[in-house]
């Protein structure tokens, strides 16, 4: 087992009760990976791609005038109308749950640093790299690969590979961000290299900037810039054969952040038109991608045997 370390203000926190639902809250400790080669299933060869949108309910994106591109994804392909988020918020324990299936008791949105790192090795990155598969994080703005602080439209709360010390490179005083990292967690520009390049990795985690995926700009606004870059995925080959793009965005709107973002599914082995009522999670899209990409769930969870895959989502067995 590896001890986390973590410092969290959790009084600050506790003196604003209501504002966020945190009752999904976890800070268990990850089991130790264990080496395994990936085994796809059957006709699940392709790349898993995930593009994470901000802020938003299913009730404001499905229908909506604004969003005739996501709607038209939705319409062709099959929705999660059951999904919801892990009743985690702000933003950034969401992402950090996406990737490793718990928050580690992170429930702010600082950037990394000595109150927000966190020592487990059990995330995606470490199991891809274990199974020897590739992947790459594309973040819009980011600029130099690996940027540990937020500035401009970069965000570094919606990045979370950023938050692991064997990426960032906490040495217990400060970040040295490491060249794995740097390799891996590029600028969103790269991403179009990579697809003419024929060069996408098996594992691709899209963010676009504060003004893109919703949260400072508008749903309009959002939905061109999907429509400007979605098209290249979707007419790759790894998306073609036996890849599948997630849609989703981390956490619902209102006021205080509901629990009820809108998540498409979009692959040629989805079912299309479908909607699903199934009550999925962030854990059981984590699931799912390990699934697709031939792993087994990540070690954070006593209850792990309990996440459902998406699998009513899908013409192709998991």
């Amino acid at each position: 087992m590896r001890k986390l370390l973590i410092v969290l203000p959790f009084a600050t926190l506790a003196a604003a009760p209501g504002c966020y639902n945190n009752s999904g809250n976890t800070t268990s400790t990850c089991a130790a990976l264990t080496p395994s080669a990936a085994t796809p299933p059957k006709d699940w060869g392709g790349t898993v791609f995930t593009i994470v949108m901000e802020n938003k309910s299913a009730s404001q994106i499905f229908g909506s005038p604004d969003a005739p591109f996501i709607n038209q994804l939705a319409n062709q392909n099959a929705i999660a109308k059951g999904y919801h988020d892990s009743y985690v918020h702000p933003s950034e324990a969401n992402y950090l749950w996406m990737v490793s299936g718990e928050n580690f008791g992170i429930l702010n949105d600082n950037d990394p640093g000595p109150d927000n790192h966190i020592a487990s090795k059990s995330h995606v990155a470490d199991q891809l790299e274990m199974a020897g598969l590739s992947w790459k994080a594309y973040q819009e703005s980011m600029g130099d690969p690996c940027s540990v602080a937020s500035h401009g439209q970069y965000a570094a709360k919606h990045n979370p590979f950023v938050f692991f010390d064997d990426l960032n490179g906490w040495d217990g005083a400060k970040l040295n961000p490491t060249q794995r990292c740097k390799d891996h967690v590029v600028d969103y520009s790269q991403l179009a290299a990579d697809v003419s390049a024929n060069a996408l990795p098996k594992y691709v985690f899209i963010t676009p900037n504060l003004q893109d995926d919703m949260h400072d700009g508008s749903i309009a606004q959002g939905d061109q810039w999907l429509a400007r870059e979605v098209p290249q995925i979707l007419a790759s080959d790894a998306f073609n054969k036996g890849g599948v793009l997630f849609l989703m965005w981390d956490e619902g709107g209102g006021t205080f952040a509901g629990d009820d973002p809108p998540m498409i599914v979009i692959s040629p082995n989805a079912k299309s038109g479908y909607v699903s009522q199934a009550n999925y999670d962030e854990s059981s899209y984590l699931k799912t991608v390990e699934a697709i990409l031939g792993m087994a769930a990540l070690p954070c969870s006593s209850k792990a045997d309990a996440v459902q895959t998406m699998d009513d989502l899908f013409r192709v067995p998991l």
